[in-house]
């Protein structure tokens, strides 16, 4: 049972939220775990599901139609210079029954293992005595418990929110290649791979986008980018 690894796109916001949420239909359906790496077409901010909308537009500083609701948690995320990643467990695999933190550590010391190799030092964030309650604000300027850390500034370099439901784990992650002096992305892609065999135990295959993608995703899309989902979380 492979890892299958799904080309890098370059698209919207909206499109990469849906080729996300395909994927985790996907997962479930080959009971498989899915991978992918991407891109996005313009500078574009992200903000959590359970966010309020108004508050994130005041603190964005952008309108609605020119944000994208997450389907996973977290806050606020500003993609355009970073390494977005998504990863899918299905139930049937044996990965989806480790705790979300115990998961969030691993996910992120893999990270922190692979840019090791490009002489990159990081660290993981250590979790709060007390847990913080509620919602994260702004994602990158509010550090929590495993997150990904580099510098004697201790500023954050990656993060992850995920979705867990009955039949998948949903995890999007984001890595800010912007402050790092030194990045080879496809070594990197690579070198991660290599590191989430440990968590998985077996090898990864590499994959086309099949035929039926597009077509499957399109209501995937049209959700997306409603301002009904970005407001309210209602689902077509």
């Amino acid at each position: 049972m492979s890892l299958l690894v799904y080309p890098s796109l370059i698209e919207t916001g909206a499109e990469n939220m849906a080729s996300d949420w395909w994927l985790m239909q996907h997962s479930v359906k080959a009971n498989l775990p899915l991978f992918r790496h991407y891109q996005w077409e313009k500078p574009q901010i992200s903000f959590g599901y359970g966010q309020k909308w108004q508050w994130v537009e005041q603190e964005a500083g952008e309108a609605i139609d020119n944000l994208i609701r997450r389907p996973t948690g977290g806050g606020i995320v500003r993609h355009g210079h970073d390494w977005t990643y998504c990863l899918v467990l299905p139930r049937g695999h044996p990965s989806y029954q480790i705790p979300s933190l115990d998961l969030y550590e691993f996910i992120h010391a893999a990270m922190g293992r692979a840019l090791a190799s490009q002489s990159i030092t990081t660290f993981l964030q250590p979790c709060e005595v007390e847990k913080k309650t509620g919602i994260p604000g702004d994602c990158f300027h509010e550090p929590v418990g495993k997150d990904l850390m580099m510098g004697k500034e201790e500023s954050k370099i990656a993060g992850a929110a995920m979705k867990r439901t009955r039949s998948a784990i949903l995890m999007q992650g984001t890595l800010e290649i912007a402050k790092l002096s030194t990045f080879n992305s496809k070594i990197f892609h690579h070198d991660f791979l290599e590191q989430l065999l440990g968590l998985l135990e077996q090898d990864f295959q590499k994959v086309e986008w099949p035929p039926e993608f597009c077509r499957e995703r399109k209501i995937f899309c049209q959700q997306f980018e409603s301002s009904a989902w970005r407001k309210n979380r209602e689902r077509i």
